[in-house]
């Protein structure tokens, strides 16, 4: 089934978001209900796999001629799928979820084991280097997003790297080849225009990064890494 896409009410002319810094205007906004339709969708996308290994792995349970190979087969599916579904849930609930209220802070330790988890179910290796104690919810979550991000940028394995530089949040995916789609460049600077549930996170994590008023963007700068990174002025000391 073809991914769902959401147009914007106006139509606008592409901004070529490869060259885009963040400071410009975004396009119309996607409204409320159109995007909470796409991040559904991506949520599910996600968890389609390791639910459906746990059903799988039940069907072959109920199978009274099963030999023990076959049992050991079905357990380890249950196990690896009951894994990752948790992995996903719960970094679905800290980065998209309501978690605080307006204003309130979130351990960036949290969001690190969260993400330490959720990448042993990647092909890259993650390298947090952010230090522990709260930090803006808009923050928190922001940097999250574009880890895991950052993650589909290197499609054929390497490091994803977390650290901050003053007000400047960076992650960098080094890897072979490594991949920046312009859909999520787009996405992050908060170009809507026929935006895909894949890049949905995205598109939030800029929201956020307005909300805190601050701005996010994705470059690349060779064919091995790709940065996306956050700025919140707010926090330069």
């Amino acid at each position: 089934m073809a991914e769902p896409v959401i147009k914007p009410v106006e139509t606008v002319v592409d901004p070529a978001p490869q060259t885009q810094t963040g400071d410009e205007p975004p396009t119309p906004p996607v409204d409320a209900v159109a995007l909470s339709a796409l991040i559904a969708s991506r949520l599910c996308h996600d968890l389609v796999n390791p639910v459906g290994a746990l059903g799988s792995g039940l069907e072959v349970l109920e199978d009274q001629g099963m030999d023990d190979g076959m049992r050991d087969a079905a357990i380890d599916l249950i196990r690896t799928g009951g894994r990752k579904s948790v992995a996903l849930l719960k970094y679905g609930r800290l980065a998209y979820g309501a978690a605080g209220g307006r204003g309130a802070e979130i351990p960036m330790e949290e969001a690190g084991a969260i993400m330490a988890e959720l990448f042993t179910w990647t092909k890259a290796d993650l390298e947090w280097a952010l230090p522990d104690g709260h930090a803006l919810k808009e923050v928190v979550k922001t940097v999250m997003i574009m880890t895991y991000c950052a993650a589909d940028c290197v499609p054929r394995g390497g490091v994803v790297k977390v650290h901050v530089d003053g007000a400047r949040y960076l992650v960098e995916a080094v890897g072979p080849r490594a991949l920046l789609q312009d859909d999520l460049a787009a996405a992050l600077v908060g170009d809507a225009t026929d935006m895909k549930a894949k890049f949905a996170p995205a598109y939030v994590a800029s929201l956020l990064t307005r909300e805190a008023a601050g701005s996010a963007k994705a470059y690349r700068v060779d064919a091995e890494k790709v940065v996306l990174e956050a700025v919140f002025p707010s926090l330069a000391g």
